[in-house]
C-alpha cells in the first residue's frame, strides 16, 4: 500500500486492525475556496539568478571593449603576447591545443556541448577534479580561466606564487608560462604554432 498524500510505501502491519480513516485538516488551515494554494502558505521570495555565467562574462567584456581581468593579488600581465591558439600541457601527459573556449573536467562533454566549447576530459583516479572544473577562454588575443564552482578549487601558479581562483568567480587572465591547478592535476600554458 502507498500513502495517497506522498506516495511513500506504507508498511503492512501484522495486526488485523483496519487503517485509520482519513481526516481533513481544520478549516482555518485550508485555503479559502477559489484562493490559490501559494497564497495560503504565504509569499515566496524570488531566487536571484546571475545575469551572466562565468564563461559568458569574458565574451560580454570583449564585446563591451573592457579590459581583461587580471589575477587578484598579482601584478597586471603587461606585454603578454597576442595568442591565437595555445597548448595546454597537463601533468598527466595529455597535450591539448585550444583556439577558443574550453571546459575542463572529468566529464565536461555535456556542458561543453551546451556552450559550444571544446571539451577537455581529464583522467583522475583520485577524483580531485570535478566533473566540470574549469572554464578556459582564448579570445581577443588573451587567455582567461575561471573556476566552475569545483569542490577542490583551482589556482594559478605564476613566478612561484600561488593565486587561488574564486569558486564560480570572474575570469582571470593567464599567460604562457603560467601553471593552472585543477584539483591535484596541473597544466602549463604554452603558445602553439
Amino acid at each position: 500500500m502507498f500513502c495517497t498524500s506522498c506516495g511513500q510505501l506504507v508498511p503492512q502491519s501484522t495486526s488485523s486492525r483496519p487503517p485509520a480513516p482519513f481526516s481533513a485538516p481544520p478549516a482555518e488551515a485550508r485555503p479559502a475556496a477559489g484562493a490559490p494554494a501559494a497564497a495560503a502558505r504565504g509569499p515566496i521570495d524570488p531566487v536571484p539568478l546571475p545575469s551572466l555565467l562565468p564563461w559568458q562574462q569574458a565574451q560580454a567584456q570583449a564585446n563591451a571593449g573592457e579590459q581583461k581581468p587580471t589575477a587578484t593579488g598579482a601584478a597586471a600581465v603587461v606585454g603578454s603576447p597576442v595568442l591565437t591558439k595555445v597548448e595546454l600541457s597537463f601533468s598527466t601527459g595529455q597535450r591539448v591545443v585550444v583556439s577558443g573556449a574550453a571546459v575542463i573536467g572529468r566529464k565536461p562533454a555535456q556542458t561543453a556541448a551546451a556552450t559550444g566549447a571544446q571539451s577537455i576530459e581529464l583522467l583522475d583516479d583520485t577524483r580531485s577534479v570535478s566533473r566540470v572544473h574549469l572554464y578556459f577562454a582564448l579570445e581577443g588575443g588573451a587567455a582567461t580561466v575561471a573556476d566552475a564552482g569545483s569542490s577542490n578549487g583551482s589556482s594559478i601558479e605564476r613566478a612561484g606564487a600561488q593565486i587561488p581562483l574564486q569558486g564560480a568567480g570572474s575570469p582571470v587572465a593567464v599567460v604562457p608560462g603560467d601553471r593552472v591547478w585543477v584539483g591535484d592535476i596541473s597544466f602549463e600554458i604554452r603558445p602553439a604554432a
